[in-house]
């Protein structure tokens, strides 16, 4: 018993160390400060539109839906902007910290002087996806950090439920994203073939197959990563922005089944993505 704890305690300990280590070399690298200045424009941008458009809302909504959204409409028509601009931001992130993980492992050939080492493939692996996910946080935190500044200005008060709501969506999200981004990592030597191949499947090949899915079968794909990151801005107004959706768009939050939906999708992404990946790198030679 007492040598298992030792073990475990050892793991631990070198779990930490490691993944300190490979914080500190994301923090530090071209791709964060990119990112960091990503989340800077994006926040000012929404910042000058917000405080512009805070009392011209009817040149975009007519008076008779805002007058029923009631004294926190305004609120929410505004969150679920901030939220429908936040959900790419966690992906950039992802892919410019996370699609490298693997790949420039082998195309740099540090894995060379990376894989003998006594530390095990799977707590390196294991450190490095903990550091990524806390990097690709810390940078969209920023930007929500912004959003909660300009909300406390515009209308004071306490932040609506579907702020926080939204947020621990967020970092769910995170999480699944970046497990994305390490198995598509694990698949490839080349850094630019992660790059493009995460891109390709989020942007074109998720949004292609919901439209066509929607379209011919009228249903909506739940299972889908990208539909199911939706939920980050229906907690503030259940409305698609896919001409071909089968869901019918309101003015209230999405409902409870809903967003115990997105949460169970995204979830089971990051428990399989990162699974395979442990799998894939566990195995994988170097040449």
């Amino acid at each position: 018993m007492e040598g298992i704890c030792e073990f475990m305690t050892g793991t631990a300990r070198t779990l930490r160390v490691a993944t300190a280590y490979y914080f500190r070399n994301y923090y530090r690298s071209k791709s964060f400060y990119l990112m960091l200045i990503i989340a800077i424009l994006v926040s000012v941008l929404l910042t000058y539109f917000s405080l512009k458009y805070i009392n011209r809302l009817d040149l975009i909504i007519p008076k008779g839906l805002l007058s029923a959204l009631g004294n926190s409409g305004k609120e929410e028509i505004f969150g679920y902007l901030w939220a429908f601009v936040l959900l790419d931001l966690p992906v950039f992130a992802s892919v410019f910290f996370g699609s490298t993980a693997i790949s420039s492992e082998i195309e740099n050939k540090t894995a060379f002087h990376i894989f003998p080492l006594p530390i095990g493939r799977v707590t390196l692996l294991i450190s490095k996806y903990l550091a990524a996910v806390a990097v690709t946080f810390i940078t969209v935190l920023i930007y929500v950090a912004f959003q909660a500044a300009v909300f406390e200005y515009l209308f004071p008060g306490p932040l609506l439920l579907p702020f926080y709501q939204s947020l621990g969506l967020l970092l769910i999200f995170v999480f699944s994203i970046t497990a994305f981004t390490f198995l598509i990592s694990s698949i490839f030597n080349k850094n630019t073939y992660a790059y493009i191949t995460v891109f390709l499947i989020y942007f074109l090949v998720f949004n292609a197959y919901e439209i066509i899915v929607e379209f011919l079968y009228k249903t909506t794909p739940y299972y889908l990563l990208n539909v199911a990151a939706d939920a980050m801005e229906k907690v503030y107004l259940n409305i698609s922005t896919n001409p071909f959706s089968t869901s019918s768009s309101t003015f209230a939050p999405a409902t409870v089944g809903t967003l115990y939906t997105s949460i169970g999708v995204m979830v089971a992404y990051a428990i399989v993505s990162f699974a395979a990946a442990l799998i894939i790198f566990d195995r994988k030679e170097v040449k």
